[in-house]
């Protein structure tokens, strides 16, 4: 009887620790954002495949020598879209783009796409990332609304299309 009693008590014991051990497993990690997802596939320096300017697409070396451009920044829960940070390297004439500046996502769209806000001078930006990893950038730039250093107005306004890998 007593090994009856003592056989019963370890088996609760083992199936209790069963149920305790099974039930801390955790489960799935937290899913995460789609501002961190995209921002973890932007985060790098992307180097210039092509560029134009009001569709007339010129040889990189004519628009942008060594142009490269660098998304960077830690991604935030508490601020998600940003503001995160970017640099362009590379001979810029005429250039769109101001050597460094910050950035959010103003969007994200279905996949890899959506919409970025250069801070640093309000212009909205789309992007695309497909299937190859080029990631397209779209923008307009107004009369007065991209004069960096080495631009002139005339030599930069327009829509701006950048293809980078």
């Amino acid at each position: 009887m007593m090994m009856k009693l003592l056989a019963r008590a370890v088996s609760f014991v083992i199936l209790a620790s069963a149920v305790v051990l099974m039930s801390n497993c955790g489960g799935d990690d937290p899913k995460k954002s789609a501002q961190e997802i995209q921002l973890g596939k932007l985060s790098k320096t992307w180097i210039l495949v092509s560029a134009s300017l009001n569709t007339v697409t010129e040889p990189p070396q004519q628009i942008l020598s060594n142009f490269s451009l660098t998304f960077s920044g830690t991604f935030n829960a508490n601020s998600p879209d940003g503001p995160y940070n970017f640099s362009v390297t590379g001979t810029q004439f005429p250039s769109p783009w101001p050597p460094s500046g910050t950035w959010r996502f103003a969007g994200i769209g279905s996949g890899d796409s959506g919409t970025l806000f250069r801070i640093t001078d309000d212009m909205p930006i789309t992007y695309s990332i497909d299937s190859t990893g080029k990631l397209t950038l779209t923008f307009t730039c107004p009369a007065g609304g991209c004069e960096f250093p080495g631009a002139r107005t005339e030599q930069v306004v327009g829509v701006w299309t950048f293809v980078l890998e």
